[in-house]
């Protein structure tokens, strides 16, 4: 049961037109945080409330004076007053967030990755057959240009290793596969990467959001889609134990939304990170040189006419070192969500 507080005085940030679009726009879409409205109707006369959520098991409930009844204006002004007793009550929250040193994904990740994740060419005979030696139970999958099928690259991020820590945390050696589709024979996915995604005993992980292109450009049918995990809001996700493992397609954004509460748009995936780990000491971010990597696959799918536009790779040795690491590491940082979601829901249950 969260706790409930209640505060009286109204506190707005002075960039913002009101206390909601304070709360909504400056701390919850912005640190992928999630709110839900409410009458309390065990006050009387019944107040406007909020539960906010800034973690898994991490929220409080904060109700308001106001007895506005549930008409549009009503509604307006009692989530406005709601809104406003939350942000005083939650002060010591968003300073200890918003004084968090902000880190890019490359900068705290990228030596862990460089030095436990083994990447390898997925055109290679051996690659597969390394990868179906680590009995593989959960990959994280991630997709570069997905605007085509097959898409241009797919990654696939497994682990090798698992190690547990003091803190919870469960994350070992890695290895993750590129594989470039075109080069395969016929230009499509290969047996083993259809094998894969077949496999109903296999969790595949995307961080995909409500657009779905990643499954999509995968050929992910309806079938396979209908059984992927439906965020319940009204369920307790403190107590539900395997909610993790629900289905074999699992998309990051709908399992944060089941275990933490929705948000108005997606919160992407440094932001479930740092929804798993709401006691790390730094915030991670993405990198915004990152968008050099993602243009080379934007300016691979343009239209053929045009003179940006960049010839699709042949195979993995195509890719300029950068653009690899940057495909590869999403991989690897769904599946380390993945985890940390999984983790921080068994802690919490």
């Amino acid at each position: 049961c969260l706790p409930s507080s209640h505060h009286p005085a109204p506190v707005m940030a002075p960039s913002f037109t009101s206390p909601k679009q304070a709360l909504e726009q400056g701390l919850c879409g912005k640190y992928g945080w999630s709110t839900r409205y409410f009458q309390d109707v065990t006050q009387f006369p019944v107040r406007w409330g909020v539960e906010v959520r800034w973690g898994i098991g991490r929220g409080r409930v904060f109700v308001s004076h106001d007895v506005s009844d549930a008409s549009v204006g009503g509604t307006k002004k009692g989530h406005a007053a709601a809104a406003a007793v939350a942000l005083v009550g939650l002060e010591s929250v968003i300073n200890d967030t918003t004084s968090k040193p902000v880190k890019t994904v490359d900068v705290l990740f990228g030596g862990w990755f460089e030095s436990t994740c083994l990447v390898l060419d997925g055109g290679r005979p051996d690659s597969w057959e390394t990868f179906w030696q680590c009995d593989p139970k959960v990959v994280g999958i991630d997709v570069e240009g997905n605007l085509r099928t097959p898409p241009v690259l797919v990654q696939v991020c497994v682990e090798t290793t698992r190690v547990a820590s003091s803190g919870g945390n469960s994350f070992g050696n890695t290895l993750c596969i590129l594989e470039v589709p075109r080069s395969n024979p016929g230009g499509g996915l290969s047996h083993d990467l259809q094998r894969l995604l077949r496999d109903r005993s296999i969790v595949k992980v995307f961080c995909d959001g409500t657009a779905n292109a990643d499954k999509r450009s995968l050929g992910v049918d309806d079938e396979m889609g209908n059984e992927m995990m439906t965020a319940d809001t009204n369920r307790n996700p403190d107590t539900n134990r395997n909610l993790t493992r629900a289905a074999h397609i699992v998309d990051l954004e709908t399992l944060a939304t089941a275990l933490a509460g929705p948000t108005s748009v997606p919160r992407g995936l440094a932001r479930v990170v740092n929804l798993a780990w709401p006691d790390a000491p730094t915030r991670v971010v993405k990198d915004a040189a990152d968008k050099s990597s993602v243009n080379f696959f934007i300016n691979i799918e343009r239209n053929s006419a045009d003179p940006k536009r960049t010839p699709p790779p042949r195979a993995v040795c195509d890719l300029p070192k950068t653009v690899a690491k940057y495909a590869a590491m999403d991989a690897w940082l769904t599946l380390l969500g993945f985890r940390g979601l999984e983790d921080a829901a068994r802690g919490r249950a």
